[in-house]
């Protein structure tokens, strides 16, 4: 009977720690969509053409990249609380600056300086989810955290959208600050699963072997790679609807609330489904459930450049989003199912570059067909990467019922 309660409380513990966490990052997530709302707006106040605003936003991801990595490394070593609350401080500081900045020059400094701080909240949090989904439920843990995120992608826009309209457009900027120096108070109340191994290293600098190491092991794993390309091509959409959605809807003439609402509305699909998929996703095979939702977002992504009909905007977003909503949590609860617990945070980083880099190509590339076709095409480079993973995606794994679930 001791056993027993033991795994009782560890999984009460877990559920717990889940839904702390979570509420954590469905604040971090509110700051996110009221912040990207608002702010290609904010560039283009400084910058005046959109493809500039492509170019500049991408610098923020273009320094987040150096980070990942060891960010992931590091946590392993030294554990993920510090490192977050770390994260959140310096974001806070960005965003006041931002406010309060009226300089080009400063600009880009503070996109650069906001990619760094970033990074490594974004890897701590799915290096968290990762150590406490239990064995069996890894997709339902991670769908579970991903709704919560989703839910603050979905408010974010709205708030971001009506304090511009209402007040000025640097309002949420200050909004944003004030929230995640609150969320602080919550993150001081997290367990830190990973403390006692960071403290039982013998080492907590990084050093330039670890990261050969991991690269050189993530180089021989033919399916973490494949699933590294998908996250690539997911985040590279993510990027070009944040940044480029907005000044296509204001294009079109659209007010600031109307793309939150759009943005809003393409959140919704993760709220609605996340959880009973990621639960689905468990029973079936997660990989079955990627390449589904790859498949729907490519069909449907198709025409979105070339509508002007608010409601059937609305209605395509929330497809192409319900097409993501299969693929990116059972990406992370698959990555789960396959590396080693110790290095969680290291994969962590590895999947957060994956991630950056996509979130880095999707507005250059944009950019570069705005600037060659105008804003209605600047959906059409994330059409051609989705169609390219998915002939990859079956080249690399021959046959979709041959992949080890």
């Amino acid at each position: 009977m001791f056993k027993p309660r033991l795994q009782r409380q560890s999984k009460a513990q877990a559920r717990t720690q889940l839904l702390l966490f979570s509420t954590i990052f469905l604040l971090f997530s509110i700051f996110i969509g009221a912040f990207i709302t608002v702010h290609p707006l904010y560039l283009k106040q400084f910058l005046g053409k959109a493809e500039l605003v492509g170019l500049i936003a991408a610098l923020a991801s273009f320094a987040g990249l150096a980070f990942s990595l060891p960010v992931g490394v590091l946590s392993d070593k030294i554990g993920r609380k510090r490192l977050l609350i770390a994260s959140f401080l310096l974001i806070s500081v960005v965003l006041f600056a931002f406010f309060r900045n009226t300089s080009l020059y400063a600009l880009i400094g503070l996109q650069i300086a906001f990619g760094i701080a970033v990074a490594p909240a974004w890897v701590i949090s799915e290096a968290v989810i990762k150590d406490i989904s239990p064995i069996g439920r890894r997709g339902e843990f991670r769908s579970f955290y991903g709704t919560f995120a989703n839910a603050g992608i979905f408010i974010g826009p709205l708030i971001g959208g009506f304090l511009a309209e209402r007040f000025e457009i640097r309002t949420p900027y200050i909004f944003s600050a004030l929230l995640l120096l609150a969320s602080l108070l919550l993150v001081l109340k997290l367990k830190d699963n990973n403390r006692d191994s960071g403290r039982n290293s013998t080492r907590n600098g990084i050093g330039k072997d670890d990261l050969v190491a991991l690269l050189r092991e993530f180089n021989q794993h033919r399916e973490l790679k494949v699933l590294a390309l998908c996250t690539v091509s997911l985040f590279f959409w993510y990027s070009a609807k944040w940044v480029f959605g907005p000044l296509f809807l204001r294009n079109l003439g659209y007010n600031p609330f109307a793309i939150g609402l759009w943005l809003g509305i393409s959140a919704a699909p993760f709220l609605l489904f996340q959880i009973p998929l990621g639960k689905l996703g468990d029973r079936i095979g997660k990989t079955k459930m990627i390449y589904l939702g790859f498949l729907i977002s490519t069909l449907v992504i198709i025409p979105l450049g070339f509508l002007k009909s608010l409601s059937c905007l609305l209605a395509t977003i929330f497809i192409i989003s319900l097409g993501t909503t299969f693929a990116e949590p059972l990406i992370e609860a698959r990555v789960t199912d396959i590396v080693p617990r110790e290095k969680y945070g290291a994969y962590s980083g590895i999947f957060e570059f994956a991630k950056t880099l996509g979130f880095l190509l999707g507005p250059v590339s944009s950019s570069i067909f705005v600037y060659l076709f105008g804003i209605s095409f600047s959906f059409i480079p994330t059409v051609i990467i989705f169609i390219l993973t998915l002939i990859l995606f079956l080249y690399t794994q021959r046959c979709l019922c041959r992949l080890p679930l």
